[in-house]
């Protein structure tokens, strides 16, 4: 027996008439009587009669209407304080950042929202971002905002914000001498990126392939700054992202866009498919977007 097929029945019972109760409840005529006529085969009683001066209630349909009314205004009174408290904007909100999404986004974002939501605690984690879809994956973070592209099998993703990766090439690189550089150019060379913890690696990687080589990738790291400091000491050339080549500022190094505009260092915020998302991960969700 389901809630609504007491609603239903209480509703009949009220108008004394199927079709009078269908319009009330917007359903069809036809769809409410299964309802009921599935609820008396459930109960195995008999509780409503049709006659030609319209509905007859039994004596069993007495009973349930007299017995459910209270149940059917409780169920209404636990969903109407279930939404006022989904619709609180307090509590706790853990998110996960991956390592360099907060330097690209704005350096106010986290203070701004604490601003606007000062009932919301946010508690914020950082990782690569493996670990950050491990996390929300295992329901250790309510969501998390990192690199794409991830699994759309398991989690939902909304991108937020795109920046555009290039090449840290020394000035004694032929290359510096480029204004950007296609896949096909770098065949031949060595290369210090990020490692296989971060997409950005592994994003890297692929396109590689798709131009027919595989990078000679001679130094990993979790530290993209180390990238920028080892192509300072011309250890190979350094994979970054356009923002972070500004701000990590080497005289002798030259960042250089690719000219594929399809490789991009895409930062979507993500959560588990299938979960429940409470009002707290909707507020950060739609401020994160609005911002």
């Amino acid at each position: 027996m389901e809630i609504k097929q007491l609603k239903y029945f209480l509703e009949v019972c009220k108008h004394k008439s199927f079709s009078k109760a269908a319009k009330e409840i917007y359903i069809t005529q036809q769809g409410l009587s299964k309802a009921i006529s599935n609820l008396e085969e459930e109960l195995q009683y008999p509780l409503l009669h049709t006659t030609p001066k319209g509905i007859k209630i039994t004596k069993y349909g007495q009973y349930l209407q007299k017995r459910s009314e209270h149940i059917v205004q409780e169920f209404d009174l636990i969903l109407d304080d279930m939404n006022k408290m989904a619709n609180i904007n307090e509590g706790t909100l853990t998110v996960c950042f991956s390592f360099g999404v907060l330097n690209a986004l704005s350096p106010d974002i986290i203070s701004d929202f604490q601003k606007t939501y000062p009932n919301i605690k946010l508690v914020i984690k950082t990782y690569p971002d493996s670990i950050c879809e491990e996390v929300v994956m295992n329901e250790k973070a309510d969501l998390a905002v990192s690199i794409g592209p991830v699994n759309e099998k398991t989690f939902n993703s909304t991108a937020i914000k795109s920046q555009y990766p290039c090449i840290l090439v020394n000035k004694k690189n032929p290359l510096s001498k480029k204004t950007s550089v296609d896949f096909k150019e770098l065949k031949n060379e060595k290369f210090i990126i990020l490692n296989e913890k971060f997409h950005f690696y592994h994003n890297f990687i692929n396109k590689c392939r798709e131009s027919g080589f595989e990078p000679n990738i001679v130094f990993t790291t979790s530290e993209i700054i180390t990238v920028h400091k080892l192509s300072h000491f011309n250890k190979g050339i350094g994979i970054s992202i356009d923002f972070m080549a500004k701000d990590i500022n080497y005289e002798d190094i030259y960042p250089i866009p690719f000219k594929d505009p399809s490789f991009k260092w895409e930062i979507c915020l993500i959560t588990k498919k299938h979960r429940f998302e409470p009002n707290l991960v909707k507020i950060f969700t739609n401020y994160m977007l609005n911002y």
